[in-house]
């Protein structure tokens, strides 16, 4: 019986198989946690506790709220169109350090924005 073309077509590239699925996994849920520190200082931290019977996945996401003002701290008027740039969150911080257990897991400098906006493009 002649093969087709489709039965040399590898795994990795058969966008319609069946992808593995984990049983493990008994529940997932997302965890709010806010600053234990004002946002008008100039750090932002956090602490998460920690939980043995958990697994706290490092893909941790950072939700910003706020708007544009003027300079001098008015509205900005529907008429003004203003948006913000690429790595616009990048440019917000200057620096970012995690610690696990007092421990410092990243090596983050003066120069966080650069280095962010280089490892993007």
């Amino acid at each position: 019986m002649p093969q087709t073309e489709l039965e040399f077509v590898s795994s990795e590239f058969d966008v319609f198989a069946r992808k593995p699925v984990q049983n493990a996994i008994i529940e997932t849920k997302e965890v709010v946690y806010n600053p234990i520190t004002s946002v008008d200082q100039t750090d932002l931290e956090f602490l998460i506790p920690e939980d043995n019977n958990a697994f706290v996945d490092p893909d941790i996401k950072l939700y910003i709220r706020g708007k544009f003002t003027k300079s001098d701290g008015t509205d900005v008027d529907a008429s003004n169109y203003t948006a913000g740039t690429n790595n616009f969150l990048h440019s917000l911080f200057s620096q970012c350090t995690v610690f696990l257990n007092n421990v410092n897991i990243t090596q983050s400098g003066d120069l966080y924005n650069f280095r962010c906006y280089f490892e993007t493009i």
